[in-house]
This record gives structure tokens, C-alpha cells and sequence, in this order.
């Protein structure tokens, strides 16, 4: 396999995913002043229920399953719940910006919210940018009438 022919948006996802799951291991919550803090991290479900636990597995499947295919040779079905790989990492990266957006205005809110939801607005660009390449690419030069 060559590695010089790795799109951006490629290497955009593999990253975002990765650091979509290594943000749930930091602190999504932090309580404290001066000396004494106590935070929780994203597998904290007493303070975040399952949303980083649904985080974490979105990261996974997205960086793992790019990685997979573009490193590993591993082929994977075209559609996946009537959607393709471009559509599916964008529904995928835009709920985990939801989540993680959305709990950086709760109270206590930590580094690993906002790391979070910037890597998942990383891999909702990749996606996009994915999808504006597959339009180009179909699209038929134009024709004179």
C-alpha cells in the first residue's frame, strides 16, 4: 500500500476519532477550587450518564473503521444502515458534537468536553469534505446545448 496517495480528510478522521476517544479518559467535569479539585471523566455514568460512553465508541468505530480500511485492506460493506462511509461519519461526528457542545455550557465543564467536541467538528469537516469530493468526482463536465 502506498501512503502517498492518504487524502487529508483521511487522516482528518483517523485523528478526530482518536482524539474523540482519548477525550473521554480526561476530565469531562470538574468540582473544586485552590488546592482541592475532584473531577469525573467521560465514563463517569453517576455524572454523564452514557454520553461518554456513546462518545467513545463513536470515536472508536470512526477511527478504527477508517484505519481498518485504508491500512488494514479490510473491506467493509458499502452501506451501512442505508447510508455510505461519508454519511455515516458525518450523522456519526455530528451527534457527538451534539453531545459534547452541548455539555461544555453545564457547570464545571472540563478540558475533556472540549476536547471533544472540537475533535468531533474535526471529523464532521472530514466528512463533509469527503462528500463535496464524491460530487465533483461524479458530477458530469458540462455540455453545450
Amino acid at each position: 500500500m502506498d501512503t502517498n496517495d492518504i487524502k487529508p480528510s483521511t487522516i482528518m478522521l483517523i485523528a478526530g476519532g482518536a482524539v474523540l476517544l482519548i477525550s473521554t479518559f480526561l476530565d469531562w467535569l470538574s468540582f473544586g477550587s485552590g488546592n482541592f479539585s475532584v473531577g469525573a471523566s467521560g465514563w463517569n455514568t453517576e455524572t454523564n450518564g452514557i454520553q461518554g460512553i456513546l462518545v467513545a465508541v463513536i470515536g472508536l468505530a470512526i477511527a478504527g473503521g477508517v484505519a481498518a480500511r485504508q491500512f488494514g485492506g479490510v473491506s467493509l460493506p458499502d452501506r451501512i444502515l442505508g447510508m455510505d462511509h461519508n454519511q455515516l461519519h458525518l450523522a456519526l461526528g455530528f451527534a457527538a458534537f451534539l453531545i459534547t457542545f452541548g455539555l461544555q455550557f453545564r457547570s464545571g465543564a472540563a478540558i475533556g468536553v472540549l476536547l471533544g467536541w472540537v475533535a468531533s467538528a474535526v471529523i464532521v469537516a472530514a466528512a463533509v469534505m469527503d462528500m463535496k469530493a464524491g460530487d465533483s468526482a461524479s458530477a458530469a463536465p458540462p455540455t453545450q446545448f
